[in-house]
């Protein structure tokens, strides 16, 4: 089974925009993707999973109602805050890099970034 980290990233790559709401099924940060709101890793995980007919789209949809905002309101520290900030900088960093080096490396710091986010939030 493939990473969160590696299949967000992939839609990174692909052009996909990270929100700053996430997914009330998995955690994970919605993407817009396409003009349209979904969990790339819950559409991900799916289509893996064979559960979707041939010929269907393989991007789980979530409906705008039941969007959440990453950090938890006013129960985010400001670390989480700043940590969340940063993430969609380098996110918005490396949909405009052309070289793939700095690509790689800034997919990197977000991996780091994502699981440092996911550490603090499980404190």
């Amino acid at each position: 089974m493939t990473r969160e980290d590696e299949i967000m990233a992939g839609y990174l790559l692909k052009g996909g925009k990270m929100l700053s709401t996430s997914c009330p099924s998995c955690g994970c940060p919605l993407f817009e993707v396409k003009g349209k709101t979904l969990c790339v890793v819950c559409a991900e995980r799916q289509g893996e999973k064979g559960s979707q007919a041939p010929g269907k789209s393989d991007q789980a949809q979530v409906e705008p109602g039941t969007q959440q905002h990453l950090s938890k309101g006013d129960d985010a520290s400001p670390l989480e805050k700043t940590l969340e900030e940063t993430l969609i900088g380098l996110c918005e960093r490396i949909r405009n890099e052309k070289d793939p080096r700095c690509v790689s490396a800034l997919m990197e710091a977000l991996t780091l970034g994502i699981e440092g986010l996911s550490a603090l939030r499980s404190r």
